[in-house]
This record gives structure tokens, C-alpha cells and sequence, in this order.
């Protein structure tokens, strides 16, 4: 969130120093490939389209137009379709429309500058070969383009709405605690007041007139009225737990968690996905299964830390509570009689779900909960944008087969269809990115190890295509940083990512006659193998360090709305807190001594029962003016 500064500084910007940078890096490789010279009108055309990137934000439609017909332009008159001649100016126009447009529009700008620069394209194919490379690769370059800016459109308006949700639940909160301040004086008054009036008036007169009956009468009225006092003000500050029907679990977790915060109880809140609104049953035995976790993890293991993980899937949300073990070492009992936990199994079941509940290697419990949620939204645009990372990370070492450029040539035709199907299937993986990032990374990592270890052993020539696939690691690498649960550890992923590479190089090297002499081969893998981490390892941090950061940021935002939430809630507790403060040190304690008298009067001697009646009036007449000192303070804090 930016704060400091014009706020409009920025855009204005970037409006000027995209396209600024855009021409620059065009200007200088078409110099470059046209060896200092070629048509001015391909540095005009390109000119132009940079030019017309200044409108993208202003008019992202109009903007997307222009680049697509001059960068058009600028492929024909270049006589090449290199990709850094078209391709690069309506790409950023097109991005600035997928976030600042619907969907509609999105994918109609989408298939516009795919099907113009494919026409544009056609006039230098080269073979079918040619024209399947090309074509997959701008359908996955417009497409990812695409679903990226749509991504960001959506996360813009989700942090929007999450300012002004902030905004409302920040005024909620001062006008819940000011409702409830006012409710539980007039309810205080109401109930404490009249009935404390009524005891003083009754017991003082009949001490004053000594009548026997009179005083066994106001003393059993005293009795009576002080329990109901006691009864009623008791109630009104009890902390009554929230209803599921009340709202969804982005509202209910927070305020259930932090609670018991308040009591001293270590508990983290973590939602991984993106929340959505749920069924009222799904989302009413999700909050049981937590609430009784909870009561269950504080009841048998008081003070040990406690971590409820909600996490949402496309047809599904999963609840993961753990509990470490209790303070001072030992492992967690088993739960009573079982039924919390058997109840919670069947709440799940009635769902169609499964519940699993048992204890952890390290002496503590867990409870994991699968519920189903229906048919969910469709894949949506992170589906879109799966799909084309599975595409974009299996076409480059796929398209290295085939002409008219092959990386493996002198090969059976139906080799070298097993060699592509094998890559193909090693991206098939990256699907699961979101949802098990720390498993793709394994699988992947030991199927390109045993693909490095196969190509060293027996066609080296292999090996340039597992150089092509690398996009697939630096993936998973941000990936783990970026969606695994919070508080594990991921620094490990980007030493893992370039075992692969180092097995290749170890084993190239531990082959070539020129390097090695008899005995060192060992020696030679063992170098390559340490060379090609260290040289590859910045580039595989800097993935892991980009997802850290995007994962911070995004759990940045989580966290400031679990917090305000529960501040909300909490403004209410804190008020019956207060009042059930002022009422417990005075009020109760002087109707509670007031209730003992009258019933020591009841069950004396006639003789003693006057000087009780006494006493009860004077204890009600404290009570009463404790209530009033109540009321006044409550009325000033307004």
C-alpha cells in the first residue's frame, strides 16, 4: 500500500517510462540484427507503437489497436518476424487492458493480437514445424499475458474492497462498542436500579416500624429480589460465543481465535487461497470443528502454541488444527471419552467429507478436516494461467526436437516422440503448484535428475534440452516460497532445483577424455556437480526470494483483516468486560452479602430479625449507589 508521496506520481510515471524503455530496447536489437542499418520505416512503426503505449492506462483499448497494427506494420516491412520486431509493444497494451477491463474484453484483445500477428507471421513459416513452434508459443505468450493482468485486476479490486471493508469495520467497531455501552447501562439500570430501590424502601421501613411479619415479609422479598439481581446481572455480561449462522469464516475464525488469545492461549490464524463465501452448513461445521479443536487443544493442553491452517481448493476447504505438545514436555492425553471428536467426524461425514484426528510424532494432536463445497467457480484465471505454465514450461524442450532447428538430430522418429512425451509429462506437475508446491518440486527435481543422469550415460546431446526446460524448476522454486503454509522452511528449495543440472555437468565432464585422466573421474563429477549449483543458485534464490515476497505481501493484507475483524469483535468483549469488572468488585459482591443477610434474618431469632432487616437495607443502599457510580462512568466514557 502506497503512502508517501503524490500518489499520482507514479502512474504518470510509468506512463512515460514504459514506453520510454519499451523503444529503447527495441531500437537497440533491431540495430543490432540489422547490423546498423535497415527500413526507416520499421523504426517509425516502432516508434509509433511505443508512442501510443503512453494511452494504455488512459485508453487501453484504443492503445492495444494501435500496436497491433503498427507492430504488424513494423514485422512486414522488417521482412522478419523476429519476435524482438513484433510482439513486445502489444503485449504491454495488452496487459494494460486485462487488468483495467473485464473478462470480455480480455480475451477479445487476446485473440486479436494473437490472430494478427499469427496472419502477419504466415508469410515467413518455414515448414509446419515452423508453424506449430510459432503458433504455441504466441498462443502461450497472449494467453499467460492475459491471465496475468486479469490476476492483477482481481487482487486490485480484492485490496480495494479489503481498504474499504477496513474503513467499515473500523466504524463498526466504535458504534458496536458504543451500542453495547449503552445497552448494558440501560439493561444495568433496568435490572439492578429499580429492583436495589425497592429493597432499600421495603427493608428500611420495616426495620423502622419493627413488626415481626413485616420484617419475615421484607426480608423474604429481599432474598428473593437479591438472587434475581444476581441471576440477571451475571447473565448480562456473560461472553457468548458467535453463531456460524452470523456471517462466513473470514468473520467467525478471527474473533474465535483471537479470544482465546486473550486468555493466553498461542494461536495463528492462516488462510491459504482465496477465501469465498461458503454454504451456511459447510461454513456452520467448520466453525464447530475449529471451536471444538480449540476447546479440546486448551482443555488438554493448556499454554502449548496452536496453529489453525483454513485452506481453500476449488471444490473443497480443508481445516488443519495442530497443537504442540503441552508446556514442560509429556504428549497430549487422549480426549476424554472420544465424543468431541467423534462428533466432529460425523458433522464432516454428514457433508460427504472425512475427518481425521490423532496424535503427532512429536507428542502433540492434530485434527484435519476435508469438506466438500460443491461444484466451486470453474478454473477461473489462475486456472487459465496453471494451464499455460504447464504448456510454457513443456514447448521448449519439446519444440528443440522438431524442425526446422533441431537441438537431436540422426534419430528415429519414434525415439524421439518417447524423448517428448517423457518431457511433456515432467511439466504435467506444475498443476498441482498451489496445492502441494513442495511435492512438485521433489517430483520434479528426481525426474530431471534420473533424465540428467540417463542423457550423461548415454546421449549426451539430450542434455541441451533438459537446458531449455529449466523454466520448470525456477517455477517450483517460487512456487514453494510462495504457497507453502506458513512457518515452514523453503530456503532448501533452491539448493535442490539445480541437482539436475550439476548430475549433467558432473557426468559431461566426468566423460570427456580431454578433462579427466584415469582416476579422476570421481573428482571431475564432484566439480562439475558443485559448479553448477553454485553458478545456478543466484538465479534459483532470486525465484525463492520473489515468491517470499509475494507471499508477504498477500499474507500482509490476510492479516490486517483477521486483525481488524477481531478488533471489531473484541470492542464489544471489551465493554462487558469493563462492566463486568465494575459489577463483580461492587454491585455483585454488595447484592451477594445483601442475599446472605436476609437469609441469616429468615432462619434466626425474631429478636435478631430487625437488626438484619437493618442491614439489608444499607447493604442495598451501597449497592445502589456502586450501581449509580456504574452508570455515571459508563455515561462519561459516550
Amino acid at each position: 500500500m502506497r503512502t508517501d508521496g503524490n500518489p499520482r506520481q507514479w502512474p504518470r510515471i510509468a506512463d512515460l517510462g514504459v514506453p520510454f524503455l519499451v523503444a529503447a530496447v527495441q531500437f537497440l536489437l533491431i540495430w543490432f540484427l540489422a547490423d546498423g542499418s535497415g527500413d526507416p520505416l520499421v523504426a517509425v512503426a516502432l516508434g509509433l507503437a511505443s508512442l501510443a503505449l503512453v494511452w494504455r492506462r488512459a485508453a487501453p483499448v484504443p492503445a492495444l489497436a494501435a500496436t497491433i497494427l503498427l507492430s504488424a506494420l513494423a514485422v512486414t516491412a522488417s521482412g522478419t518476424a523476429d519476435a524482438a520486431i513484433g510482439g513486445l509493444a502489444d503485449g504491454v497494451a495488452l496487459y494494460s487492458l486485462a487488468v483495467r477491463r473485464g473478462r470480455r474484453q480480455a480475451v477479445a484483445g487476446c485473440l486479436t493480437a494473437y490472430v494478427v500477428g499469427f496472419a502477419v507471421f504466415l508469410q515467413y513459416v518455414q515448414g509446419p514445424g515452423d508453424l506449430v513452434a510459432n503458433g504455441l508459443l504466441d498462443a502461450v505468450y497472449y494467453v499467460g499475458i492475459t491471465a496475468f493482468g486479469q490476476l492483477r485486476r482481481q487482487r486490485r479490486a480484492a485490496r480495494d474492497g479489503l481498504r474499504a471493508r477496513l474503513a467499515e469495520i473500523e466504524r463498526e467497531s466504535r458504534a458496536a462498542a458504543a451500542a453495547e455501552r449503552e445497552r448494558l447501562a440501560r439493561e444495568i439500570h433496568d435490572l439492578a436500579g429499580h429492583h436495589l430501590s425497592a429493597v432499600v424502601v421495603h427493608a428500611g421501613a420495616a426495620a423502622r416500624r419493627g413488626d415481626p411479619e413485616l420484617i419475615r415479609e421484607a426480608l423474604t422479598v429481599a432474598a428473593e429480589t437479591g438472587r434475581d439481581v444476581l441471576r440477571s446481572l451475571s447473565g448480562l455480561v456473560d461472553v457468548v460465543g458467535p453463531q456460524a449462522d452470523g456471517g462466513g469464516l473470514k468473520e467467525l475464525l478471527p474473533p474465535l481465535c483471537h479470544g482465546l488469545k486473550r486468555l493466553g492461549v498461542p494461536v495463528s490464524l492462516t488462510v491459504q487461497g482465496r477465501a469465498r463465501k461458503l454454504s451456511a452448513e459447510v461454513t456452520t461445521v467448520a466453525y464447530r470443528i475449529v471451536q471444538e479443536s480449540l476447546t479440546n487443544a486448551t482443555r488438554y493442553a493448556s499454554g502449548a502454541p496452536v496453529r489453525v491452517t483454513v485452506r481453500y481448493l476449488p471444490r473443497a476447504v480443508v481445516l488443519t488444527i495442530d497443537n504442540e505438545p503441552p508446556a514442560g514436555g509429556g504428549t497430549v492425553p487422549a480426549l476424554g471419552g472420544g465424543r468431541g471428536v467423534r462428533g466432529m467426524r460425523e458433522r464432516a461425514a454428514g457433508l460427504g467429507g472425512a475427518l481425521r484426528a490423532g496424535p503427532t510424532a512429536a507428542g502433540g494432536w492434530s485434527v484435519a478436516a476435508h469438506l466438500p463445497t460443491g461444484s466451486g467457480h470453474g478454473w477461473g484465471w489462475p486456472g487459465v494461467l496453471d494451464s499455460v505454465t504447464v504448456v510454457f514450461c513443456a514447448a521448449p524442450p519439446v519444440l528443440g526436437l522438431v524442425p526446422p532447428e533441431p537441438l537431436v538430430t540422426g534419430r528415429p522418429v519414434e525415439w524421439l516422440a518417447l524423448i517428448g512425451a517423457v518431457l511433456v509429462l515432467r511439466a504435467v506437475p506444475l498443476w498441482w503448484r498451489r496445492r502441494a508446491p513442495c511435492l512438485v518440486l521433489g517430483t520434479l527435481t528426481l525426474t530431471d535428475s534420473a533424465f540428467a543422469v540417463a542423457c550423461g550415460l548415454w546421449s549426451e546431446d539430450l542434455l541441451g534440452l533438459l537446458v531449455l526446460a529449466c523454466p520448470a524448476q525456477l517455477i517450483s522454486v517460487y512456487s514453494v516460497a510462495c504457497y507453502n503454509p506458513r512457518g515452514r522452511r523453503t530456503w532448501p528449495a533452491p539448493l535442490v532445483a539445480p541437482v539436475p543440472w550439476g548430475l549433467g555437468l558432473g557426468l559431461l565432464l566426468a566423460a570427456d577424455p580431454e578433462v579427466t585422466t584415469p582416476g579422476t573421474a570421481p573428482f571431475a563429477f564432484t566439480f562439475g556437480l558443485v559448479i553448477a549449483v553454485l553458478v545456478t543458485a543466484p538465479v534459483t534464490f532470486a525465484s525463492w526470494a520473489w515468491g517470499l515476497t509475494i507471499a508477504s505481501r498477500s499474507r500482509g493484507w490476510e492479516d490486517t483483516e483477521h486483525d481488524a475483524t477481531a478488533r471489531a469483535s473484541e470492542a464489544v468483549r471489551a465493554e462487558r468486560d469493563r462492566v463486568a469488572a465494575g459489577l463483580n468488585g461492587t454491585v455483585l459482591d454488595r447484592t451477594a452479602r445483601l442475599v446472605a443477610a436476609a437469609d441469616s434474618g429468615l432462619a434466626g431469632a425474631e429478636a435478631d430479625a430487625r437488626a438484619f432487616a437493618g442491614s439489608v437495607a444499607e447493604l442495598a443502599r451501597d449497592a445502589l449507589t456502586e450501581t449509580r457510580a456504574l452508570l455515571d462512568a459508563l455515561e462519561e466514557s459516550t
